[in-house]
């Protein structure tokens, strides 16, 4: 049974002693029950929120997102462009459970949507994830955070191709497109850095056409920086994740090539976990909406709505350098004309770039 408000605000009063509240409001009907949370005012006016798992994988969350905090020093939040919440105090109910009091951020969800392109508020969206992006992969190391090369996460996605393969409602052509992404090298050559791992319109606040603060730190990891575009990139909006990625290639030292396809792939996956996450739930809504998705992505794709997503190449065959010999009884050497040969190398041209 959720805790009620009031229990909430005491226990928030137990774990801050010096703090005063004169008001609390629930805030648990956004945390899936997976957490009691409310928001408490203090007589400061300064605001606060307190948080307790209501499970075990509530709880290994909330003590990982703790480590993440943690190892975000205070010259590491100076580099950060917006405000990063801090532990203020934690206390155990009767339970045992751990309930933790944080300083309130405040700012309001992101609708990616309906952010202008090459606005204000895309730009501050580039920095933002690029200032996250430039932190010290030392970062993660120490606080033993999870840390992945391509390899390991292309094979993550490999093994998850396959369960989304075992339901029998991902349309093929998906399946086909995914496997091929996957196994295109060149798509995965990036490098590692810190990512947020959780980026979404929920986790970035927003104020006065500014990127606020930033919640949920329990998947801040060493991975593929497109993971944190996915988010952008499945919004379908070409102008808008342009001029965004335009501007975190001007903030970020090392941006590869590929990052747009793979943060595209990414944002396909969530369509297929989303499946995934109602077929383990057996909740027929979500399914059923996911599959309605899945076919609307499948019917872009056969029509070539959305672009291809492998990287590799166009193979332009090089003009073939033609040795004539002329006969003996020749005296001059005699023009050759190459026109038949430029010709085919076109051909040969065309046809390489058909396959790609």
């Amino acid at each position: 049974m959720a805790k009620s408000p009031l229990i909430l605000a005491a226990l928030a009063k137990a774990a801050v002693p010096h703090l005063n509240f004169h008001e609390v409001k629930s805030l648990s009907a956004n945390s899936n029950g997976a957490f009691d949370t409310a928001l408490l005012t203090a007589t400061s006016g300064d605001h606060y929120v307190i948080r307790v798992a209501n499970n075990q994988t509530a709880g290994a969350e909330q003590d990982t997102e703790l480590r993440a905090l943690k190892a975000l020093g205070k010259t590491d939040r100076m580099r950060l462009p917006f405000k990063i919440t801090n532990l203020v105090g934690e206390v155990k109910d009767e339970k045992g459970s751990r309930a933790l009091v944080f300083e309130f951020v405040y700012g309001n969800p992101t609708d990616i949507g309906s952010v202008p392109a090459d606005s204000a508020l895309s730009h501050s969206i580039a920095k933002a994830i690029a200032a996250i992006h430039n932190l010290d992969t030392a970062i993660i190391e120490d606080a033993h955070l999870p840390s992945f090369e391509s390899a390991e996460i292309v094979r993550g996605r490999v093994a998850e191709l396959d369960r989304f393969a075992a339901t029998g409602k991902v349309p093929s052509i998906l399946l086909s497109r995914w496997e091929q992404a996957l196994e295109d090298v060149s798509l995965f050559r990036f490098k590692p850095t810190v990512i947020h791992g959780s980026l979404s319109g929920d986790t970035l606040l927003t104020l006065d056409n500014d990127v606020a603060g930033v919640l949920s730190w329990s998947s801040m990891r060493i991975s593929d920086p497109a993971e944190d575009f996915a988010w952008i990139l499945g919004a379908g909006i070409h102008e808008l994740s342009e001029s965004i990625i335009d501007v975190y290639r001007q903030s970020h030292y090392n941006v590869d090539d590929a990052l747009r396809l793979r943060a595209t792939l990414y944002s396909e996956f969530e369509i297929a976990r989303w499946l995934m996450h109602g077929i383990a739930k057996k909740d027929s809504e979500i399914i059923d909406d996911a599959v309605s998705m899945l076919e609307v992505l499948a019917e872009d794709v056969a029509t070539g709505a959305v672009g291809r997503l492998i990287t590799a190449p166009v193979v332009i065959a090089a003009p073939q350098v033609v040795e004539v010999t002329a006969p003996a009884d020749d005296v001059a050497t005699r023009p050759i004309d190459i026109s038949d040969i430029a010709s085919k190398s076109e051909e040969s041209s065309k046809s390489d770039s058909e396959l790609f």
